[in-house]
């Protein structure tokens, strides 16, 4: 059957539907098809051509407010709303482990050597920059003593070479 629907038909409808918002959908398109096969019905058996013949029709069946209320009371309660699932629970933490019983003289052992070795590079770098802080001698280059004669006018060996002495730079 092809349903013809007039704007006063698609508005009752339209409006009906506003009102059952609160019912399943599936239930709710149901209703609203089976109202328009009704209007549909009664529009072909007994001819009506107008506008004012289809609000007759549909004054009979009831305001929208009324088909709404009528709907509700037939669904009955409804099942409550469910929100979107809830995550699964968090596993229970673990609990505490034991520490056995050298880990902290170890770690404490480790932490007394550090400081140890700390103190001494410090003061071994402290002792360092002390002596450095005394200003340097300069040593002035001496001129070479004449070297030792043999006889005969042959100069004689000398004992050992020294390397010249370090000047102090900056």
């Amino acid at each position: 059957m092809i349903t013809q629907h007039t704007d006063v038909v698609t508005e009752y409808l339209r409006e009906i539907d506003l009102r059952l918002t609160g019912l399943p959908v599936l239930q709710r398109r149901e209703l609203l098809a089976d109202l328009a096969a009704h209007i549909e019905n009664e529009r072909v058996e007994r001819n009506l051509r107008g506008e004012a013949e289809l609000i007759e029709v549909l004054e009979r069946l009831g305001s929208p407010e009324l088909v709404a209320a009528a709907a509700y009371a037939e669904a009955g309660p409804l099942p409550p709303v469910v929100g979107p699932p809830m995550p699964p629970p968090l596993p229970p933490p673990a609990p505490p482990r034991e520490r056995a019983s050298w880990v902290v003289p170890v770690v404490g052992a480790g932490v007394i050597f550090l400081l140890i070795v700390m103190a001494l590079c410090a003061g071994f770098l402290g002792f360092s920059r002390a002596g450095s802080s005394q200003a340097p001698a300069i040593e002035t280059a001496k001129p070479a003593p004449p070297a030792p004669t043999a006889s005969f006018g042959v100069p004689a060996p000398t004992a050992s070479f020294a390397p010249p002495a370090p000047t102090a730079t900056r």
